[in-house]
C-alpha cells in the first residue's frame, strides 16, 4: 500500500554531515516494511541497560518489563539507498510522576514522554549507518541482517562480526490501514533525544496471543540478552508488510 498524499505539505530541510553527505529533513521513508514483537522481562535487569536514572522501563506488570525487538527492510528512501536495521529496545518513561503498569503501553498517546529507548540498532549500509549516529545518536554498527518469508511468518537473522546473534520471526496476520506514531530515546551530546517516527501503513496486530519467537546466537549480545531473562511468549506482535515514514528532527533534547 502507497499513501500518495501521506507527504505533502511536509517541510524539508537540507542539512550537510560532516562526511559531506547532504541530507534532507524529515528523512521520508517511501516504502518498508516490519516484524516487532514485545517480550515481558524483569524490570530490574532491563533498567540496568538504561543511560539514565531519569528513564524508567514501562511496566507490563509490578516488577515486570519489555524488551522489543523489531526488524525492517527499508526499500526506498529519500537521499539514503535501501538498507535494512534491526532494533533492540526497552519502553520506557521519562520521569514518570507515576510509574503505573500497562497504562503507557496501552494508551501511548495519553503519555507524551512514552517511548522506546535504543540500545542496539545494527544496519546492512555505511550511509545508513553515518546520518543515524551523527544526527540522532541511534546506537547503530554494521551488520548482517537478511529476511525470509517461512511456514507462514517473516523471519529476519542478524549476524555480526561473523558471529550469530539471533534470530527473529512474527507470525504473518490479516492488516489494515492506520497511522501509527513511535517515539525513540537516543544519547547524543550529552543529553536524552526524544525523536517522533510518523508511519502510515498496513498493520496487523495482536496482544496476549504469542505469534513470535526469537532464538540467540553465540555474539556477545546474545550473552546480554541472555542475561535479560527475557520470556518467550510475545506480549504484542505487528506484522506490517507495507509501510511509509517520517523521521523527524528530535523534537526535544532532555537532561540525562
Amino acid at each position: 500500500m502507497v499513501n500518495n498524499h501521506f507527504f505533502e505539505g511536509v517541510d524539508l530541510h537540507e542539512i550537510e554531515l560532516s562526511t559531506g553527505k547532504r541530507i534532507r529533513l524529515p528523512v521520508r521513508y517511501f516504502e518498508w516494511s516490519s516484524i516487532m514483537a514485545h517480550f515481558p522481562a524483569p524490570a530490574g535487569n532491563l533498567r540496568r541497560l538504561l543511560p539514565s536514572n531519569r528513564l524508567k522501563p514501562a511496566l507490563l506488570a509490578p516488577g515486570t518489563g519489555i524488551l522489543t525487538l523489531v526488524a525492517m527492510e527499508y526499500r526506498r528512501i529519500s537521499d539514503v539507498a535501501a538498507y535494512n536495521e534491526l532494533g533492540i529496545m526497552i519502553p520506557v518513561q521519562y520521569e514518570p510522576p507515576v510509574n503505573l503498569p500497562s497504562l503507557p503501553l496501552l494508551f501511548p498517546e495519553r503519555h507524551p514522554r512514552f517511548g522506546v529507548y535504543v540500545h542496539h540498532l545494527p544496519v546492512t549500509t555505511q550511509e545508513a549507518y553515518d546520518f543515524g549516529v551523527e544526527l540522532w545518536g541511534y546506537p547503530k554498527f554494521l551488520a548482517e541482517i537478511t529476511f525470509e518469508d517461512v511456514d507462514g511468518a517473516r523471519r529476519c537473522r542478524l549476524r555480526a562480526d561473523g558471529q550469530e546473534v539471533l534470530t527473529f520471526q512474527v507470525a504473518k496476520r490479516p492488516t489494515r490501514p492506520r497511522p501509527m506514531d513511535f517515539y525513540s530515546y537516543t544519547v547524543l551530546d550529552g543529553q536524552l533525544l526524544h525523536t517522533r517516527i510518523q508511519t502510515q501503513g498496513q498493520y496487523g496486530t495482536a496482544r496476549f496471543r504469542g505469534g513470535a519467537s526469537f532464538t540467540l546466537g553465540d555474539h556477545p549480545i546474545a550473552d546480554e540478552l541472555r542475561a535479560l531473562e527475557v520470556g518467550d511468549r510475545a506480549v504484542e506482535v505487528y506484522y506490517s508488510p507495507s509501510v511509509q515514514s517520517l523521521l523527524h528532527p528530535a523534537a526535544q533534547r532532555l537532561p540525562m
